[in-house]
């Protein structure tokens, strides 16, 4: 494919993501939306990406694409990427270790759509919940809430890692780790031990957390994000 100007790939990629085109381009479309990709206009990036996630071609093929353009330099593209992969399911199991690198980007938004999409895998997730275990302790409310609930789709795997999170230095992640704990291995006698040791945590928080868990109590959801 000739290399095309910006306003018309500009506009190839806005015709593509509006109004579609017929089965029989479909192919000539994905090369035109990957070579938007390499775009020095992150505008025309993002769009490329928000139309290869609809764009009527293998499954495969477009989370390679969408797993390369987790590395773009703008923010709102990997963001874009990180959400679009979380559509494919298991199709997505590919893109696996550049999402748990999404885990430790810049960007906020790109960390929390990484984790959501993450959580999607469920168990076969299992390999990325250290990096989830330490968003816990992410400085931004609504991270916190989707990795909390990414770890708890993933379940009985996240153990180690959130017995791991009790030795951090952040009482507040410690905190929301114990929570966890108490939510997804209630039956696990390492789980149970655990809790024990966090009852006589140095933070008073933590020690209540664990003392409610201990107890059979209800744990509020607040004490997951607060």
């Amino acid at each position: 494919m000739e290399p095309l100007s910006p306003q018309v790939m500009h506009k190839l990629v806005f015709t593509i993501l509006v109004h579609g085109l017929p089965d029989a381009q479909t192919t000539v479309a994905f090369e035109v939306l990957m070579e938007a990709q390499r775009s020095p206009n992150p505008q025309v990036r993002e769009l490329a990406v928000v139309a290869l996630a609809e764009l009527p071609v293998s499954p495969a093929k477009r989370v390679i694409a969408l797993a390369k353009a987790m590395q773009d330099p703008s923010a709102r593209v990997r963001r874009r990427a990180a959400r679009a992969l979380g559509d494919f399911g298991m199709h997505a199991m590919p893109a696996l270790q550049v999402l748990v690198a999404g885990l430790r980007d810049a960007d906020a938004s790109v960390r929390r759509d990484s984790a959501g999409t993450l959580g999607r895998f469920g168990v076969a997730a299992a390999a990325a919940c250290p990096g989830l275990v330490g968003l816990l302790g992410d400085p931004d409310v609504r991270t916190r809430v989707v990795v909390a609930a990414a770890l708890k789709r993933i379940g009985e795997p996240s153990v180690p890692a959130l017995l791991a999170g009790l030795r951090n230095a952040d009482p507040e992640l410690r905190g929301r780790t114990v929570t966890l704990l108490a939510r997804i291995g209630a039956d696990d006698e390492a789980v149970t031990a655990a809790l024990r040791a966090a009852a006589e945590d140095p933070d008073e928080e933590v020690r209540r957390i664990a003392g409610a868990a201990l107890g059979g109590l209800q744990i509020p959801v607040a004490s997951l994000v607060a």
